[in-house]
């Protein structure tokens, strides 16, 4: 066997005569290519590849699998117990933001506009406003839409909040700010409270309000709704023949502060056993159970 250089080869190409003919060997660098074995060595690794991409995609169906299974086997046994929900708990998960607001210092220009009511402003950000006379009165049975028409005419962005409740005790019905149209729970930056006479009749309201909002940049997924049921189970805040009416999905304050403050999403319940209400609040992110301190309860209530 000879070896030979040619002049059509690229420099490290050995042209070796074999039986007649010709093979070429290339040298990179004072290595020897063998081609059948680097294709088998590709081959091999991109076997190796698919075995470990195969395992993945199969422990990923595994672990849904057993996340359906669970929370199957978790329904059964709220209907055990004869808890009872308005319509299927959601378990496709949806993606929300953090936000932060500031609350707003109310200035003299933001309230010369409100006619037919005396208007103070304390402390900068509550607008406390009395009528001597309205025509709202409000009926033995109330509903949230009898006063829609007087918050647009009389509050200062008044369709920025929604109805929680009304309390006959304290003569009082209460709003909470919302942010794209999901309120934001039991927040004393964002309320409207509308007071009204042993005749039902309004007499004053106060208002505080969040502004200059801002969403996180990164979006987090939320846990389900049956998700966050299960929470509240585990943790005894369910008993045995309650009813949990449609679950909504709102903000409460995380990080308050003076000005500016944090918001997380989460999960509202209004469960009822035995003609007694009661709301629960779950963390949508973390899952954890959001307890209020008693003033709270009591704004809540």
């Amino acid at each position: 066997m000879s070896l030979t250089w040619s002049f059509w080869s690229r420099p490290g190409t050995i042209n070796t005569p074999v039986h007649g003919s010709g093979f070429r060997l290339k040298m990179w660098g004072g290595f020897r290519l063998d081609w059948s074995k680097t294709k088998t060595i590709f081959i091999i690794v991109f076997l190796i590849l698919d075995i470990f991409l195969l395992t993945l995609f199969i422990n990923k169906y595994n672990e849904s699998q057993y996340d359906f299974l669970g929370e199957t086997k978790f329904e059964d046994q709220l209907q055990v117990d004869g808890i009872e929900y308005e319509q299927p708990l959601s378990k496709e998960p949806e993606k929300q933001p953090y936000i932060n607001a500031i609350t707003k210092a109310f200035t003299a220009e933001d309230i010369k506009d409100l006619k037919n009511q005396s208007v103070e402003i304390a402390n900068s950000t509550t607008i406390s406003s009395t009528f001597e006379d309205t025509e709202y009165v409000l009926s033995e049975k109330f509903k949230p839409e009898e006063l829609t028409d007087f918050i647009n005419k009389n509050v200062l962005k008044g369709d920025s909040y929604s109805f929680w409740g009304i309390d006959e005790e304290q003569q009082r019905i209460l709003y909470y700010q919302n942010y794209k149209g999901k309120p934001i729970f039991k927040n004393i930056n964002g309320e409207l409270a509308i007071y009204f006479n042993e005749d039902r009749k309004i007499v004053s309201y106060t208002q505080t309000l969040m502004t200059d909002f801002e969403e996180f940049t990164e979006k987090k997924s939320v846990i389900s709704p049956i998700q966050a049921v299960e929470t509240l189970y585990d943790k005894d805040k369910l008993l045995p023949d309650s009813s949990i009416r449609t679950p909504e999905i709102g903000f409460y304050t995380l990080v308050p502060e003076a000005e500016r403050q944090v918001l997380s999403p989460a999960w509202h319940f209004t469960v009822t056993r035995d003609g007694e209400t009661e709301h629960h609040f779950v963390n949508a992110f973390e899952g954890n159970i959001i307890e209020f301190t008693n003033t709270e309860k009591e704004i809540l209530e």
